[in-house]
């Protein structure tokens, strides 16, 4: 069983997908620790962010245990009416995206991302089933290790930044647990929010799924 592990980003970019289509089990990593300039709380939609507000200023935290302020839902489609209106697919998918959102529910920032890519995942045609494991008690690969384990996972697939974080021979640190590492290599076509594919692409999968070479 080929599992992956993600944080749960905000609207994230078309990597973050191809893992979730090309896998059999996706985590959601909500016990990492909140990253103050990293992708949970924002995201680029048309070069430019799109960001939560939350509840105070966390830092040094796990991702579940942030609040998002009220009203996020409006906030969110309203970015996304503004910055997308007009484009090729916005009367039929954009509808659909942002009557998906103000209809999600959660203050707590995994679950209010979470929402939000459920509802994605459903206008992708995903069936991937998502999953949210106990805390961690490792850290960097063994990390990795300990919660492809939890789920009865015979591979792990890891994004290209992993190479920056996974230490040397992580091949041969996962072979030492009876499991194999394997590399994403989709091919994206643009830093921005998944919703920028949605809205402008006739096969937004087909974008999903492209691989180098």
């Amino acid at each position: 069983m080929k599992v992956t592990i993600h944080q749960p980003d905000l609207l994230p970019y078309s990597g973050f997908w191809f893992k979730m289509a090309t896998c059999d089990t996706f985590i959601l990593s909500v016990h990492d620790q909140f990253q103050k300039h990293g992708y949970q709380r924002r995201v680029k939609m048309r070069d430019a962010w799109c960001s939560h507000q939350l509840v105070g200023k966390p830092a040094l935290v796990p991702i579940n245990t942030i609040e998002v302020a009220e009203g996020w839902q409006q906030r969110i489609a309203d970015v996304i009416r503004g910055r997308y209106t007009g484009s090729k697919y916005f009367t039929t998918r954009g509808t659909d995206l942002v009557d998906g959102i103000l209809a999600c529910q959660g203050r707590m920032l995994d679950e209010v991302n979470i929402s939000m890519i459920e509802v994605v995942r459903d206008m992708l045609g995903i069936e991937t089933p998502l999953v949210v494991t106990g805390p961690p008690t490792k850290a960097a690969t063994e990390r990795l290790i300990e919660q492809v384990q939890m789920v009865g996972g015979t591979a792990y697939l890891a994004g290209q930044g992993g190479k920056a974080y996974m230490g040397d021979d992580p091949e041969g640190r996962f072979a030492e647990e009876g499991l194999e590492l394997l590399w994403s290599d989709h091919q994206h076509t643009t830093g921005d929010s998944i919703v920028s594919v949605l809205m402008d692409e006739d096969d937004p999968m087909e974008v999903v799924l492209r691989t180098v070479g």
